[in-house]
């Protein structure tokens, strides 16, 4: 999946997703009168009215508002024109809700557009989890022409690409540049999204979970339930196997007897990964938090010291693949037998296990976090724990599903589990359930954030032939309210010809089907996280256009400029973009930014994911036949078994097994699974890409640089320039390619780990690589610039032509 907002501002450099997103997504200035909301709010407006989705105040550059993109890519399923403004105030689209009186001219734009979108989160060993939702973009002063130099506007069944300009904001209610933005998706694709029936939740008494959270979608943080009577440590253990630290004495939540070395009461611990950190946060059974959020140092893990270094607070994520190591390594040989690295690894990384290697029995996940009683160390893998992710959407992080409402067919919200959630809190206050009490309470900081995450089923607002039906509540609720009937009756006819010029027949069924509606911006900042991409997704990492020069960019030999075939990398796709998509997700390449320093290597790599096997397997002999293999083409250079430290058996001791030197039948049979089992094709490759000391300085070389988990470099890249350099070709004239350091050590650590941070070194397919990471980052990223040919920036690189796929 991928998403992104309706609005691409520029993004600082280091600026946090959450305060970019709330830019890209501001609400409006204006506030409604009564509640002091931002005008526009989800799930409920005027009158406790629902409403479907946000307004947005777009945000602006060189003075003029940005323009409406689509969200994701997909399809058109309705769009409408919009009307050409006026100032008549008897317009319908002329209607001003805030009692003016007489009536003003306040201009609310219609033109709309729907968008289907189809994607995938994830998959159940072969079968892909496939999701269907709907972007709804209304208040368009303009439909903009059909991308990638059409002129002809936008029209129903047209494919768009995320980011596509789909046209430009217009005025609701006399507010310029404004959009009303909406997502929302049927019941049955509800369920594949959250992975369960859509059932609302006491929040104040959510019940113990007695199972762990979906397998197929995993993404986020991950979220461990600790029930009362979990082990826990003042200080650091000293084994990884339960039992070994055992506690004496039986816990008892109905006697309350707790041993010391137990949690007395349930907790939550929640870990998240991000740019290195690898942070902690605790709660208690309802969600609330416990203590400060706490980062992870391997100080903790590999010393006990008490003094933490400054920065190893910072690498915790990025040093996982050792703690893992070492976690393995402290075993004794029986134990570890029945271990791997690589099992150690997905315990630290998801709380559990899901990938094939082995994890012995009773293996213990000790971390220190924040408890009720302090900092103690806890067995997140002890006995009655249970591990999800925010794939899980959990309840217990504010997640609820509202369908209670007892008039499901008109615009009116009387849902009780709504008015419930929003109401003082106060049980003294009588009035705390009528109408202006609880609208009061909408604009309120700690009410907006509950509804943030209120997943709620009401109708279309958009259907013009259920106007009167869905609205007819408002003549006694708001339009008699101090009128005699006549000037009622008026206004009730002004607001039905404004609502029916607002709306439109002949929407589609399957949009209208959709009454299950998200916060939007809620829901693009939570699905944002999912890196699984589908097939499509990655098809579009294969260049329309390559500048390619054999040899290193230094060489005297031209540059050729070609266009890769597409047919090969989909076939390769479809046996392989699960496995990837899995080792991906274990090894944290999963934010845009590390995937396009990714995948600018292993599509070069894979001569455009086209083989597994280097020069697709036509030379055996070439490296005595260990040559390069899987989508980072794993070597040993000139078949060097090195005493078994090499690239492969480095592998393969990842996975728990114990290759012999010199290598025989069994060593060749796992070596070649590199390239013939898609799993280990990626597994490999995204190991290898995480995994330390690719390069070491020594007694020998002591210049050399120390290479450790590519991530670190790759999340640099986003900063990065991208500087313009311009290669000759014997064809085609000279074509420009970007120089991206940070990018360039990516490459660097995949190629020749010795050249790591030389400006620029001197490797194969530089300039190859950088021009599949220029695509890649116009794929995946939301804002890049590129250096122009006078130095300055620009949003798309020169010499670029976006690929469309059939």
């Amino acid at each position: 999946m991928i998403i992104s907002p309706p609005f691409l501002p520029e993004r600082a450099a280091g600026q946090s997703e959450s305060a970019w997103l709330d830019i890209a997504m501001a609400p409006p200035a204006s506030r409604l009168p009564g509640t002091q909301a931002p005008e526009g709010s989800f799930p409920l407006s005027l009158q406790l009215a629902w409403h479907n989705g946000l307004h947005i105040q777009a945000p602006q550059a060189a003075g003029a508002y940005l323009p409406v993109r689509a969200v994701a890519d997909g399809r058109i399923v309705f769009v409408h024109a919009p009307t050409a403004p006026n100032s008549d105030p008897d317009h319908p689209l002329n209607y001003n809700p805030f009692g003016a009186s007489p009536p003003t001219a306040a201009w609310t734009s219609d033109g709309f557009m729907a968008i289907e979108h189809r994607t995938e989160i994830g998959a159940v060993q072969a079968v892909a989890t496939g999701v269907v939702y709907y972007s709804v973009y209304m208040h368009l002063s303009q439909i903009a022409n059909r991308a990638r130099g059409a002129t002809a506007p936008w029209s129903v069944g047209d494919t768009v690409y995320r980011k596509d300009v789909l046209g430009h904001p217009g005025q609701i209610y006399g507010h310029a540049g404004q959009l009303h933005f909406e997502i929302c998706c049927d019941a049955a694709n509800l369920e594949k999204l959250v992975h369960r029936k859509p059932a609302w939740i006491d929040p104040s008494s959510p019940p113990a979970p007695t199972a762990d959270g979906r397998r197929d979608s995993v993404f986020g943080s991950i979220h461990v339930y600790l029930p009362a009577g979990t082990p826990a440590r003042s200080r650091q253990p000293s084994h990884h196997i339960q039992g070994a630290d055992s506690a004496t004495g039986g816990a008892s939540a109905v006697t309350d007897h707790f041993p010391p070395d137990m949690l007395r009461v349930p907790h939550w611990v929640s870990i998240s990964h991000d740019r290195g950190q690898a942070t902690l946060r605790s709660h208690d059974r309802c969600g609330a938090p416990i203590g400060k959020p706490r980062h992870d140092s391997r100080d903790d893990y590999a010393r006990g010291a008490s003094g933490t270094a400054p920065q190893a607070a910072q690498r915790f994520e990025y040093e996982l693949y050792a703690e893992a190591h070492a976690r393995h390594a402290s075993l004794d040989a029986s134990t570890r037998a029945l271990s791997s690295p690589s099992g150690w690894y997905e315990l630290l990384r998801f709380g559990r296990n899901l990938g094939p290697d082995p994890l012995p029995p009773g293996a213990a996940h000790w971390r220190k976090i924040e408890s009720t009683t302090g900092e103690v160390w806890a067995d997140l893998n002890a006995a009655g724990t249970f591990k999800f992710s925010d794939a899980d959407f959990p309840a217990v992080m504010g997640w609820n599903f509202f369908d209670d409402d007892g008039t499901p067919n008109d615009q009116r919200c009387d849902s009780m589990h709504i008015k419930a959630l929003i109401r003082d809190p106060d049980a003294g206050n009588l009035r705390r359930m009528e109408l202006l009490q609880l609208a009061s309470r909408l604009g309120g900081a700690e009410v907006r954030a509950k509804l943030r995450r209120a997943v709620c089923k009401f109708p279309s607002e958009w259907e013009r032939a259920s106007v009167a039906a869905r609205y007819g509540w408002l003549q006694t609720h708001d339009f008699k309210l101090g009128d005699d009937d006549a000037a009622a009756a008026r206004k009730w006819e002004r607001f039905v010809a404004h609502a029916h010029a607002l709306s439109f027949e002949s929407l589609p069924e399957t949009l209208l089907k959709a009454d299950w509606r998200f916060h939007p911006r809620e829901f693009i900042e939570h699905m944002r996280q999912c890196g699984w991409r589908s097939p499509r997704e990655l098809a579009q990492l294969i260049p329309a256009h390559v500048l390619r020069k054999p040899g290193s960019h230094r060489s005297p030999s031209a540059a050729v400029w070609e266009s890769p075939s597409l047919a090969p990398a989909q076939r390769l796709l479809s046996s392989h973009a699960q496995a990837l998509n899995r080792a991906l997700r274990k090894y944290l390449i999963s934010t845009p930014i590390r995937q396009a320093c990714f995948f600018g290597n292993a599509t070069q790599e894979t001569q455009w994911l086209s083989h597994m096997k280097e020069n697709n397997g036509r030379t055996p002999s070439l490296h005595a036949g260990w040559y390069g293999r899987g989508f980072l083409q794993l070597t040993n250079p000139q078949g060097n078994i090195n005493g078994g430290n090499n690239n492969y058996y480095k592998y393969f001791r990842f996975l728990g097994r114990q290759p012999g030197v010199p290598p025989g039948t069994i060593e060749v049979g796992w070596r070649d699974a590199v390239a013939d089992d898609p799993h280990h094709a990626a597994d490999s490759a995204a190991a290898y890409w995480v995994w330390p000391d690719k390069s070491l300085p020594s007694a020998r070389s002591p210049a050399l640089p120390l290479v450790g988990n590519t991530n670190e470099y790759a999340d640099l890249a986003a900063d990065d320039l991208n500087i313009r350099n311009v290669a000759a070709t014997s064809q085609h004239g000279n074509k420009a390619w970007y120089y991206n350091q940070s990018f360039t050590n990516c490459a660097a650590a995949v190629n020749y780990p010795a050249t790591v941070g030389q400006n620029p070194p001197n490797m194969n397919g530089l300039i190859d690589r950088s021009t599949a990471f220029t695509n890649a980052l116009t794929v995946l990223m939301d804002v890049e610039r590129f250096q122009d040919l006078h130095g300055m920036s620009q949003p798309v690189p020169d010499d670029f032509t976006k690929r469309v796929l059939p």
